[in-house]
């Protein structure tokens, strides 16, 4: 009986030692898997962190882009710097190791930003020995031109047959242009859809207010039609709560008048040449053409104010739309781009990160 109870006993304190070993082997087991979660977690969240400098210094630089590399560059690296991400960068030749500017639609429009080798830090994995991990994160952004428009007002600017748009546009940009009820003295016409005038007048105040909901693009055809000023305004008014000055919605960079910020002032305009109504105005000069013509380009134009010469809107008073023509605008659009032509650069600029 003795020799029996000490064989258990022996049996008894070898399974507490197993008991203790398995114990043991958990705790680390569990400390492993600890510092795997915390670690993830944190290496997820770092990661989000370099991707999303990443992704907005790219759609930072690519605004720049096609016209100015050296200036895209710039802008991105500035951009990292504000995050507290730094970016090897020699200021001389507008160069940084890792800024890509490459070629997607035409010369110099995309640009890459890839984050390498970040070092990271790490929590309960160091009780194995680790400190850090390198993490990366890469985004590309491109820069375009709509193929389509959405939100168009209803006027088109009128160019004389065979000008270059451009070339015009980068001239007149900055000057006070008219919307008038008097067609001698308005640089506008407005267009329509459709030759049926049942409910024209309501279509013309919404788009005035919200823009032409369908898509638009170069090459489609527009009806043109009288501007009536007592609707022009009322639709204006209704579009624009507040009215700032040119100056506070636009920014003059190397001679680019570019739009700071979207604001009901702003609107897209089509341009149209004066073919079709020069040849209406042969048969009928005293009224406004109603003919269908073609859109050759869009343009991004700012109201700047409802002016009336006299006294109010009585007898011998005279009342039009004033604005003026910027030479390019960045905009928000889904759908296909094309190009952006940097010669000269003007029109709708769209940008997007690229995958």
């Amino acid at each position: 009986m003795k020799i029996y109870k000490e064989i258990r006993k022996k049996k008894i304190l070898e399974q507490k030692g197993q008991v203790a070993l398995i114990i043991v082997i958990i705790i680390v087991v569990l400390l492993g898997i600890t510092a795997l979660v915390v670690d993830v977690g944190s290496l997820y969240q770092k990661r989000g962190f370099y991707q999303t400098v990443a992704d907005a210094a790219s759609l930072a630089g690519a605004q720049e882009l096609p016209e100015s590399y050296e200036l895209a560059v710039d802008i991105a690296v500035e951009y990292a710097e504000k995050n507290n991400v730094d970016i090897a960068y020699n200021c001389r030749d507008h160069t940084a190791e890792d800024i890509e500017i490459s070629s997607t639609y035409t010369q110099d429009d995309t640009i890459t930003v890839t984050l390498s080798n970040r070092e990271a830090p790490l929590y309960f994995a160091r009780i194995f020995g680790m400190d850090t991990v390198s993490i990366s994160a890469e985004a590309t952004a491109v820069a375009g031109s709509p193929v389509e428009v959405y939100g168009v007002a209803p006027w088109a600017a009128v160019i004389p047959e065979g000008t270059n748009w451009r070339s015009w546009l980068w001239s007149e940009a900055g000057e006070e242009k008219v919307i008038s009820e008097e067609m001698e003295d308005s640089d506008f016409i407005a267009w329509d859809t459709t030759e049926d005038k049942k409910n024209w007048k309501k279509r013309y105040k919404d788009r005035i207010i919200n823009g032409y909901q369908e898509p638009l693009e170069e090459g489609d055809l527009i009806f043109t039609r009288g501007i009536k000023i007592k609707d022009t305004e009322k639709g204006v008014n209704s579009r624009i709560d507040t009215w700032e000055q040119f100056d506070q919605l636009t920014y003059d960079y190397y001679s680019i008048i570019k739009l700071s910020r979207n604001d009901d002032q702003f609107v897209m305009v089509p341009i149209i040449y004066d073919t079709e109504l020069q040849k209406w105005w042969e048969e009928d000069p005293g009224d406004w053409p109603e003919v269908w013509v073609e859109i050759e380009a869009f343009a991004p134009f700012i109201i700047t104010e409802i002016y009336t010469t006299g006294h109010g809107h009585g007898h011998g008073s005279k009342t039009e739309i004033r604005g003026r023509f910027i030479h390019q605008a960045l905009i928000i659009n889904k759908g296909e781009i094309e190009a952006f032509i940097a010669d000269p650069p003007v029109g709708l600029k769209v940008i997007r990160l690229w995958d």
